[in-house]
């Protein structure tokens, strides 16, 4: 069975403390999905909880060596802007990822969206971060392009 793991970027304005329990949480659903059956993994690698996840998924496959982690990221210049500690984290991912595919090109703008669709497509599961958010304080909220082309394909979405 496959997951794609996805958020909003509300993640990136949490604290260290914030990240760090954000973090032992995704990490305890992993296990918890695993156990479940699920072995195929799929996430853009953008910074914050899709990375995150990623390297997460690649500690765990350290134990569970059938956990496979697929990259649908957007384009080749994904990473191009990030600062040096995060970008060498996201080679780091994609280098040990099982498969990597790149689905459009820097200059589309639908990019995201492209990659959103082709991992959902792929999956039995979404695992979102955002609107239910563990961490998620924000009162206004609106469904996300994933969530709802989610729902669309008949796929379930569990909230991180």
């Amino acid at each position: 069975m496959t997951v794609t793991i996805a958020s909003r970027a509300e993640e990136i304005f949490l604290s260290r403390k914030e990240i760090q329990i954000l973090r032992q949480r995704i990490l305890l659903l992993l296990m918890n999905l695993y156990q479940q059956g699920y072995r195929d993994f799929y996430t853009n690698a953008a910074w914050g909880v899709p990375l995150w996840s990623a390297e997460l998924l690649l500690l765990l496959r350290k134990i569970h060596p059938d956990i496979a982690l697929h990259l649908a990221l957007p384009h080749s210049g994904q990473a191009d802007k990030w600062q040096l500690s995060m970008k060498k984290r996201y080679l780091r991912v994609k280098l040990l990822a099982d498969t990597v595919q790149y689905l459009s090109f820097p200059d589309d703008p639908e990019s995201f969206q492209k990659a959103d669709k082709f991992m959902i497509i792929q999956s039995d599961l979404l695992l979102f971060y955002g609107k239910q958010g563990f961490l998620n304080y924000s009162p206004q909220y609106f469904s996300t392009g994933i969530e709802i082309y989610a729902r669309t394909q008949y796929i379930p979405v569990r909230y991180i």
